[in-house]
């Protein structure tokens, strides 16, 4: 199960004119999407063989390039941390480059996947997939809210899904929860051009999750 959440910010102030620019990528603590990434539950094997710089989750489509790499990436307390080196020799990477050290640019996102989580919204183990420079985070209302009994109940369904492996029998039952779950978080369709791209952005999201 893949969740897409920010949770990370540059630390710009420790960074030189050039060079890596250091990171919090997450950090413990339950955040607004009702989970609580606990370090000592990080599985870093398979981002640390791909450590990919995303731009906002693009994953899609011969342009969907990564725009840098991680470096140092590693657990800090209750912080997971790394170095980001920007692809100088691509353009649009310099130019997101040139907006973090000025401050216009300041968050990234990660990619996730999260097993066996708690009723306190603790996963027993997560592993990071990528990491992304994001210049929002998602709309709110797409994402679990720790106000909506809908966020934490799809985070378990989907990971009871893809615990069980696409390959394999799969419960009817859990399924329909999450069906259901996905239903709570998106938002009714709307006529506004802007507002059908978003959803239609949220529907692959949730695809790739699948």
């Amino acid at each position: 199960m893949k969740r897409l959440h920010v949770r990370g910010y540059a630390e710009v102030e420790r960074a030189g004119e050039v060079g890596p620019i250091p990171f919090v990528a997450a950090t413990a603590g339950a955040k607004a999407d009702g989970l609580d990434l606990q370090m000592s539950g990080v599985d870093l094997t398979r981002y640390q063989a791909n450590p990919v710089i995303m731009y906002d989750h693009e994953y899609w489509g011969r342009d969907a390039l990564p725009i840098g790499r991680a470096e140092n990436v590693r657990v800090d307390g209750d912080a997971l941390r790394m170095d980001i080196v920007f692809d100088t020799d691509d353009e649009f990477a310099r130019t997101v480059d040139r907006k973090v050290r000025g401050r216009f640019l300041n968050a990234v996102s990660i990619g996730f996947g999260a097993y066996n989580i708690d009723e306190a919204g603790v996963p027993e183990r997560w592993e990071l997939y990528e990491t992304s420079v994001v210049p929002l985070p998602l709309d709110p209302g797409a994402l679990a809210d720790p106000n909506r009994a809908g966020g934490l109940a799809l985070a378990r369904a989907l990971a009871d899904v893809g615990g069980r492996g696409l390959g394999g029998d799969v419960d009817e039952q859990t399924v329909r929860k999450a069906i259901a779950s996905l239903q709570a978080l998106l938002p009714t369709p709307s006529a506004n051009p802007s507002a059908a791209a978003d959803r239609a952005r949220r529907l692959r999201l949730i695809e790739a999750s699948l």
